[in-house]
Order: C-alpha cells, then sequence, then structure tokens
C-alpha cells in the first residue's frame, strides 16, 4: 500500500460549539508533527459564511472548504495514496468519505465518534453539518451536501456511538446500521462502573479488547479498502479532554489504536479523518498531541507493514 498523504483542513464552520475556533488551533498544534513532504493545506475560509437560505449553518464557508478538499484530493488519489484529513470538525469528513466511495471497489467505513451525526437539517437543534455528516454521506439532507456519490449504509459501522437523539436512532434501525459498543473504557471509567456493581478486571478488560477487535474485523471482512473516522469524543473523557462534545464511559485510547491497527492490517486503508481536536490552551494542547499522533501513527501501521514487506521481499 502507498503511504498516506496528511490534508490539515482546519475547518471550524461545521461545529455547533462557541468555542469553534478552538479547532482551528488544534490544527496549529497538529502542523509541526507533520511530515512536510506528505502534508497539504486545505484552505478553510476565515469568515463563519451564512446559511444560504439553508437550514445548515455557515454553509457557504463549509461549500468553499470543501470544494478546496475535493480539489486537493484528486492528485493524491491519481498516484494511489490514501488521505487522511486532519484537524477539522466532523463535517471535514466528507470529501475523504466521497473520494474513498468513488476510488474503492467493496468499502468498508468505520465512523468512531461518541455520535452518530445522522441529524437531518429539518431537524437539527443547532443547524451544525457536523451533526449532519454522516446524513449527507449517505445522500439524504441538504442537497447542497448530499455526497456525491452517497455512500452504502451497509458498507457502514459505527464504532463507540453511545449518545444519539431519537431520531438517529429510528434512522439507525431503518437503515440497518450496527453499532460496536464501546466495550473497553479507561481506567477511571471502568472505577465508576465498579461503583455501580458492574465492573471488570484486567483479564475482563482484556477479553472485551479482544471482542471489540472481533467485532470489527467481522464487519470489514471481505472490503477492498477501508475509511476510517475518527472523532477523539469516542475517547473516554478522563482519557482525552480535547474535544466540545465529551461523553462519559467511552473507549481507551490503547482499545482504539489497537482496533485500528487491528483493522488496518486487515484490509487496506482507502482514507481517514481525525476531527474534533479542540485544545483549551497551549498546555492543554501540549497534554493530548501525543494521543492523537498515537492514533495517526496507528492508522499508518498498515503502510509501514506493507513497505516492510516489500523491501524484504525484494532483498
Amino acid at each position: 500500500m502507498a503511504s498516506p498523504m496528511f490534508l490539515l483542513m482546519p475547518q471550524w464552520q461545521g461545529s455547533p460549539s462557541s468555542r469553534a475556533m478552538q479547532l482551528a488551533e488544534g490544527a496549529d498544534a497538529l502542523r509541526e508533527d507533520l511530515p512536510k513532504s506528505a502534508l497539504t493545506e486545505i484552505a478553510v475560509p476565515l469568515e463563519a459564511g451564512d446559511a444560504m437560505g439553508t437550514p445548515v449553518a455557515r454553509l457557504s464557508s463549509l461549500l468553499r472548504a470543501r470544494e478546496a478538499a475535493r480539489t486537493a484530493l484528486e492528485p493524491i488519489l491519481v498516484e494511489g495514496r490514501p488521505p487522511i484529513i486532519v484537524g477539522g470538525d466532523c463535517a471535514s469528513s466528507l470529501p475523504g468519505i466521497e473520494a474513498a466511495v468513488r476510488t474503492t471497489g467493496k468499502l468498508a467505513v468505520l465512523w468512531f465518534d461518541a455520535h452518530a451525526d445522522l441529524q437531518h437539517p429539518s431537524t437539527s437543534p443547532s443547524g451544525a453539518a457536523s451533526g449532519m455528516t454522516l446524513r449527507h454521506a449517505l445522500g439524504e439532507g441538504s442537497p447542497d451536501l448530499l455526497a456525491e456519490p452517497a455512500l452504502d449504509p451497509g458498507a457502514l459501522t459505527l464504532v463507540g456511538t453511545r449518545a444519539l437523539d431519537p431520531e438517529e436512532v429510528i434512522d439507525l434501525e431503518r437503515l440497518e446500521i450496527d453499532i460496536v459498543r464501546a466495550t473497553v473504557s479507561s481506567p477511571a471509567a471502568a472505577a465508576s462502573t465498579d461503583a455501580a456493581g458492574a465492573g471488570t478486571d484486567a483479564a475482563g478488560a482484556s477479553a472485551s479488547t479482544d471482542a471489540l477487535h472481533r467485532a470489527i474485523l467481522d464487519r470489514i471482512s471481505g472490503a477492498d479498502g477501508l475509511y476510517i473516522h475518527i472523532d477523539l469524543d469516542v475517547l473516554d473523557p478522563s482519557e482525552f479532554s480535547s474535544v466540545h462534545a465529551p461523553e462519559p464511559f467511552g473507549l481507551s485510547i490503547a482499545a482504539l489504536t489497537g482496533a485500528i491497527r487491528a483493522a488496518v492490517a486487515a484490509v487496506p486503508l482507502a482514507g481517514a479523518a481525525i476531527c474534533e481536536f479542540a485544545p483549551a490552551d497551549a498546555h492543554r494542547a501540549a497534554e493530548d498531541l501525543p494521543t492523537v499522533l498515537r492514533i495517526l501513527a496507528a492508522l499508518t501501521s498498515g503502510s509501514r507493514a506493507a513497505e516492510a514487506s516489500d523491501t524484504g521481499a525484494s532483498e
């Protein structure tokens, strides 16, 4: 598998948070640790933008950023390199999903996210595009943001999703989309669960980690390529706090990176996105940045293994 390209896309206009600009600050923190030879920066408008008469907030800026990402993706796809989009809100993942659907025969999508992102523009409480990302990827929602081509819901698996709106529950059932629950939580989350009488010991955590991997591998088996979306709020907030919408009882860092490594070892990476890195200040950015880099390392572990195998075969 060819080595990935990193697309730094500091899009904040899709976020519902009043602190959305922290996403741009998170992207700035990431920039220094991304390899310059494999880095493309996506021009995101500085202004908030407007809804253009639709229910989608800041739509005009979102459309400009999406078009810039589509343009940047084209030469990367011609080279056959998997693109990894980093530094933005969840809606920044949409161009990458489109590209993976277009260029991959049988695609599997793993959606690591505390939220389903299946809100419809007509009923979204915030009008924020981040909460509608999967809806648009599946070809439903605002005509301006519909994925081209749309993702088949049968290709999709949600992982670690635990905060759902009632309408999203209905849509998950309608579309027959599976959720792999966050069966492995951080030590702190496990301790709080223990207090309720339903905790697990180290052996139990190991067993549930294995179960998580098996569940994921079962769902992506037979795919030609894999797209991985990671909203960092899939992590338990006791281990990672640089997000706008933390939800308790998430995945541990080790469980997330282990699951990603297992997945990319089984199926070639077609693309990925790491979203919602929103450190509150420089101290928090320095504290949580290593976790984001560990996730990036897990995503690229498949390409490094393939390169090592190719080198060994040629000797």
